[in-house]
């Protein structure tokens, strides 16, 4: 339900939603939304959240009314740095070129497809023969955290470091109470990860390569270093947990629609099956804007200075523009989703991974295992509210 009783402009506010159906099922409380307040402050998050494609389209082009300059938020403290995510304009600009080398095209179709083919050659021979594995475990964990060290040019101790790097930066960014026990184990993850970073760069000024620390760290005019340890970390916060969940979706989706698999399968349109994981259950699901002028939008007035978040994953259901989209369907028009972003903050990696999943993982897995199953009478569990995946993938390896 909404508080009646507004005037006119004002902000209705969503007294029904909870934390926890935000957790569980996003998707029903954002069908709920886009239907009867699409622009809302819902009270469990105290956050006005925009759930229509286009209105999030809007929050992340219009560069004059929305930004995402913020030197005071909770992710600056835990990240121990003003990351490229919190600026815009000239000052994100440049540390966003300084980045893109690495994702030039000569890259994407020699160092980096080779590198895709081989991880994922190795994960898929080290599954068994045959029995029942959680893909989550066996497959999407250990590919992610190979892919993403290797373009990012870092030696974690181990898989697990990684994603716990990633996973206290997540938890970090969202303190919004700036609780001194959550910075702590962000703190730790900070310490750990310029050591490693450091150490990379030494290695990278002797053996210079297409990873991105070693772009950023080999420049003619590199950044501090202190703008290239941050912007690392929003590598590692924005790339492992995600590829991992967004590559779970996909082959759940796929399981759960043996028609499409075995289309795919039969023409090699991987593409698809890609494209609609991504659109189906956006790996991260909400993204903050800032209102930088005030503007009305369907009805309600918009304040300036307010963080707003922008709901992608509502975006990719929007019935405007597909229909069932709680559907997996790899035969839908193919209308660009929202998951990687738009406009100057548009995810880079986007492409890396589509080319990971659609030409490397998904042949390489079903070449090998055709009449792969989802395990019978397990049901599939996602959670997330801001980053949404299946908690386990249990399949019957054949």
């Amino acid at each position: 339900m909404t508080d009646q009783m507004m005037n006119a402009g004002d902000i209705p506010v969503d007294t029904l939603t909870t934390l926890e159906m935000l957790d569980r099922d996003p998707a029903a409380v954002y069908r709920r939304l886009r239907r009867e307040t699409p622009v809302v402050r819902i009270k469990a998050i105290n956050r006005i959240v925009l759930t229509k494609a286009d209105d999030c389209h809007l929050a992340k082009t219009d560069t004059r009314h929305f930004h995402s300059t913020d030197s005071t938020s909770a992710m600056q403290r835990a990240f121990g740095g003003h990351t490229l995510m919190r600026k815009d304009g000239p000052a994100h600009l440049q540390e966003r070129q300084a980045m893109c080398p690495s994702f030039h095209a000569s890259h994407m179709c020699s160092t980096w497809q080779q590198l895709f083919d081989q991880v994922a050659d190795a994960v898929v021979a080290a599954l068994p023969n045959a029995g029942v594995t959680d893909l989550r475990q066996s497959l999407a964990a250990p590919l992610s955290a190979l892919y993403v060290q290797q373009v990012l040019g870092i030696e974690p101790s181990s898989q697990d470091q990684l994603f716990e790097w990633a996973n206290a930066l997540i938890t970090g960014a969202m303190n919004a109470g700036f609780d001194p026990a959550v910075f702590a184990i962000s703190d730790r993850a900070n310490d750990e990860m310029n050591a490693c970073f450091d150490q990379m760069i030494i290695h990278h000024r002797r053996n210079p390569n297409a990873s991105l620390l070693s772009v950023m760290a080999n420049a003619a005019d590199p950044l501090p270093l202190s703008q290239i340890r941050t912007n690392m970390k929003i590598c590692v916060g924005g790339s492992v947990v995600e590829s991992r969940d967004a590559i779970l979706s996909t082959l759940d989706g796929l399981l759960r629609n043996p028609d499409q698999l075995r289309f795919s399968i039969k023409t090699g349109r991987w593409d698809l099956a890609c494209e609609e994981g991504l659109r189906w259950v956006a790996p991260i699901q909400a993204s903050p804007r800032i209102i930088a002028k005030a503007v009305a939008l369907r009805g309600v007035t918009l304040p300036q200075g307010e963080t707003i978040m922008v709901i992608q994953g509502s975006a990719n259901h929007d019935e405007d523009y597909w229909q069932n989209p709680e559907q997996f369907d790899i035969h839908r028009p193919q209308i660009a989703n929202q998951t990687f972003g738009l406009g100057p903050h548009r995810c880079m990696g986007g492409d890396m991974y589509r080319r990971l999943v659609s030409d490397a993982l998904l042949p390489k897995l079903f070449e090998r295992f055709p009449n792969l199953t989802a395990a019978a009478d397990t049901p599939v569990e996602y959670r997330g509210f801001a980053f949404r995946g299946p908690t386990a993938l249990p399949v019957q390896l054949n």
